[in-house]
């Protein structure tokens, strides 16, 4: 296998390889389009949304019990019921449909915010949300696994995740800058809440127009798919035959319980801890954005020509590093570098993530794989956030909200850095064309190559 540590080519002793460019495997101008533009939407709908949602809460009233099950509910059912919506399509053989009503929909009942008077009622309109955006999920991935060619499937997933950044950051720096510096601190977040919910679904009704001229991957002349009878039970035993991808996904969601665990420790952290302003708060959310624009296309051609799994591993350890800075930062600037530090590592590498799970999935049962995954990711997620406020709250009974903190986050750091070294028991399941041993030489002649274009005779 030609990235395998044991292996010795031609190619391993060269001191660098030539960049290859990529001609003929892409998707359609239009499929593009419509991928692009939809993950755009998404993200800016959301990050419109999102503070609006939870300032609206805590102006409620909402404890940090509440604000939990908030969370905890939206992992919850945003994954519960995709093996149901993940199977319908593929039963019907249909993406775009599910695509399209859960892209223009699933924002609408947040306009209800303007009429709550409870924040417990915030629970209930987070759940349909997030029902909504789970009819759309394991069609969204699906339609991806069947529209990119393997061969640059790390490409052109971190050029869809390199969009939704590019919308993410825009909406993080008009609700968190623009709107703080326009209204000051304390904003009527309840008052305005329409006009965040109108501008997102006016958004995402543009964003999904281009699907309209796309023709269904599964319908397409020529395509030649076994067809499944059976039902969901014999869809599920299906999958949980195949070994790699059941490894990956409890792995995965294992580690997704101290992902999650940490969530509402960071915010503990930034306000009550380091007494961080809704501006500073921006800033800190827009760094990941940014460097997801700087060094995640890097990470999926890295993914494409070298391999998925390496990357893998050092995705999941370099999350170890996030809560050991938060740990020692003491000032609001310290987290800045944090963020920008280990969010660097995480986007350059979180394409293989992506790539991989699409290596191990059948095109004819994707929706179902897609929602089987989400729905176990989904339950430890929903485990791993109530824990993790909880965890804190149990060791204030002996300690300062500080040090059980600090607690809470040294035990995430031990916890992530064990299970990350797990990860390196994945196997890759197709040949890449480099090995590891050359990525130095690959780096150094593509920078070289980028210094010299500009004074290439025309």
């Amino acid at each position: 296998m030609p990235d395998s540590d044991s292996s010795i080519d031609l190619l391993d002793q060269l001191p660098f390889v030539e960049p290859v460019e990529e001609t003929d495997h892409e998707i359609s101008k239009i499929e593009q389009i419509a991928l692009y533009s939809r993950s755009i939407a998404t993200n800016i709908s959301n990050g419109l949304v999102s503070p609006f949602v939870s300032f609206i809460s805590l102006n409620l009233g909402a404890s940090a019990g509440i604000l939990g099950w908030i969370q905890a509910i939206a992992n919850l059912l945003r994954q519960f019921l995709d093996p149901f919506f993940g199977r319908f399509s593929d039963m019907v053989k249909r993406r775009i449909p599910f695509i399209v009503i859960s892209t223009i929909t699933w924002i609408i009942p947040y306009a209800f915010l303007y009429f709550v008077k409870a924040p417990e009622f915030v629970i209930l309109i987070v759940a349909i949300v997030n029902i909504l955006l789970s009819l759309g999920n394991p069609a969204w991935n699906a339609l991806q696994n069947e529209l990119f060619p393997r061969e640059v499937r790390g490409k052109l997933t971190g050029r869809v995740f390199w969009f939704g950044s590019f919308g993410s950051m825009l909406a993080t720096l008009f609700t968190g800058v623009v709107l703080t510096y326009a209204f000051g601190e304390n904003i009527e977040y309840q008052k305005y809440i329409l006009i965040p919910v109108g501008i997102g679904v006016f958004i995402s009704i543009i964003a999904v127009l281009p699907f309209k001229k796309i023709e269904e991957p599964l319908k397409r002349e020529g395509v030649k798919l076994e067809k499944y009878e059976g039902n969901l039970k014999d869809g599920l035993k299906e999958i949980f035959k195949n070994k790699p991808f059941v490894k990956f996904m409890m792995l995965y969601s294992v580690f997704g319980i101290f992902w999650t665990f940490s969530w509402p420790l960071f915010s503990i952290k930034q306000v009550n801890i380091l007494n961080a302003s809704a501006v500073e708060i921006a800033l800190m959310e827009v760094i990941f954005p940014v460097t997801s624009l700087l060094f995640i296309l890097l990470g999926a051609k890295i993914a494409d020509k070298f391999g998925r799994t390496k990357l893998i591993m050092l995705n999941r350890m370099s999350l170890f590093l996030f809560p050991l800075g938060y740990i020692f930062a003491s000032e609001v600037w310290h987290l800045y570098l944090v963020h920008f530090f280990i969010s660097s590592i995480f986007n350059l590498s979180f394409a293989g993530v992506n790539a991989y799970i699409l290596d191990l999935i059948p095109k004819k049962d994707t929706g179902l794989y897609f929602g089987v995954l989400s729905l176990v990711t989904g339950v430890f997620y929903f485990v791993g956030t109530l824990a993790g406020g909880y965890f804190v709250q149990v060791f204030e009974i002996w300690y300062s909200e500080e040090v059980a903190l600090t607690i809470a986050l040294v035990f995430i750091c031990i916890m992530r850095f064990i299970i990350g070294f797990i990860f390196l028991t994945l196997k890759e399941v197709k040949d890449f064309e480099y090995s590891y041993r050359q990525l130095p030489g690959y780096l150094k002649t593509g920078f070289v190559n980028t210094l010299r274009r500009p004074f290439k005779k025309k």
